[in-house]
């Protein structure tokens, strides 16, 4: 063992198995004269980086997706029923702190093993958590050589497929998008900068007629009673309208002709665990639009640094007020709400969806990473870069996509009915 080594298990409290039968476990790469080197290690379990990992993601920059609340309960209901297994790499400095955390986690196939983020396709953002010292230890021109040798570190894996990684993570550049054969990912995601007061940010935003129809909508929906947006403060209560939400989502799905997201294995309880989980306190927020006595619109957003993140969102198609737009009128009352509570962004996250063009002046390119790492990799290769350009181009040719989509709604309707019949 090295004198850093010693050091790092001294002052991190976590031991860094170094030797020839386990030499995958951790390695140590140098940088430049003048600055300390960089000690990686390499994590099977979750639990045992908590301090950690609260501490980085409270002092450095990342997403919410990247809080330990959000990857510790996607691995805990989701991970494990996938067959990911974890292999979080920290970056550790001369005197123990953490520089970095690549929540990243390798998906067992059955002849493909893929380099994956933990967090999956419920992730949004997917990038490391950095902390404030990170670039004065690694600097872009060093983070691919970098990214060499925490690969070779890693355990055995045939292809890196990493999406989703937007170009800056809080206030620092992306070390990942420094990578050779970056790629767009088929989708962007979307945000608007908010006022401090909702009047100005409002009629900044909407033309004249475009309020004039809000305040119909408006008044014809306080015809069918009182409207308001309703925010349980207890856990029980949060749970009730997320399980509305489920339910007039899983309509909306089943319409579209989507695959239903809850009826995936954990998903439901991924999402009803953040809700009363003490590690995402303050982070989940769970609302719905009450008409009277009717819920005609629920809402699951995140609040992290700063930034409210419209995750998900639903309306019931059946009620009387769907006809007057219920969606929009909740999607107001919370952007009313996380101006009124101090948030300066909000965030529609992933997605090209047209009506996010009415509010968002910011749009944020996502960056697809997929490398090959022996024969069997390359063998993989082809066919996934293959699907994401497809994928890519029918989202971004609007003829493509609204075919598509009308489509998969047909599918979707002919679906119902067989099993309405049956």
């Amino acid at each position: 063992m090295t004198p850093l080594t010693v050091k790092f298990e001294d002052l991190s409290r976590i031991p860094a198995t170094i030797g020839t039968e386990k030499s995958r476990n951790s390695a140590i790469f140098g940088v430049p004269e003048g600055r300390p080197q960089v000690l990686i290690s390499i994590h099977e379990e979750i639990e045992p980086l908590k301090a950690v990992w609260q501490t980085l993601e409270k002092t450095g920059d990342c997403t919410a997706f990247q809080t330990y609340a959000w990857i510790s309960a996607w691995q805990r209901h989701i991970g494990t029923k996938q067959g990911v297994k974890p292999a979080i790499v920290v970056g550790w400095d001369s005197e123990g702190g953490a520089l970095f955390i690549l929540p990243l986690g390798i998906e067992n196939g059955l002849l493909c093993h893929k380099l994956i983020w933990l967090g999956g396709d419920l992730c949004d953002y997917n990038a490391p958590l950095l902390s404030k010292a990170f670039p004065r230890h690694v600097s872009p021109a060093q983070f691919p050589a970098l990214w060499d040798g925490i690969r070779e570190t890693l355990p055995t894996h045939h292809i890196v497929t990493l999406s989703r990684m937007p170009e800056r993570v809080g206030e620092q550049a992306n070390p990942m998008t420094t990578l050779i054969g970056l790629r767009r990912n088929a989708s962007s995601a979307h945000m608007t900068m908010l006022k401090e007061d909702w009047e100005s940010y409002y009629n900044e935003k909407r033309s004249s007629g475009s309020k004039k129809r809000d305040r119909q909508k408006r008044r014809k929906t306080e015809e069918l009673g009182a409207v308001s947006l309703v925010t349980p403060e207890r856990t029980e209560e949060k749970l009730r309208s997320l399980d509305i939400l489920i339910e007039q989502k899983s309509v909306t799905f089943a319409r579209m002709g989507v695959a239903n997201l809850f009826d995936k294995p954990g998903y439901r309880d991924f999402y009803r665990d953040l809700v009363g989980n003490p590690d995402a306190e303050g982070m989940i927020e769970v609302n719905h639009l009450a008409v009277g006595d009717t819920v005609a619109a629920a809402n699951w957003g995140v609040s992290f640094g700063g930034r409210y993140h419209y995750v998900l969102a639903s309306y019931d198609e059946n009620c009387d007020a769907a006809r007057f737009g219920p969606g929009m009128i909740q999607l107001m009352e919370l952007m009313e709400r996380a101006s009124a509570n101090g948030h300066t962004a909000f965030d529609f996250t992933i997605g090209d969806e047209g009506y996010k063009d009415q509010w968002c002046e910011i749009e944020i390119p996502l960056l697809d990473h997929v490398e090959p790492n022996n024969l069997v990799g390359w063998l993989s290769l082809g066919p996934r870069i293959a699907y994401l350009q497809a994928k890519r181009f029918i989202k971004q040719t609007p003829v493509l996509w609204q075919g598509f989509t009308r489509l998969r709604a047909a599918k979707g309707m002919f679906a119902a009915a067989i099993s309405a019949r049956v």
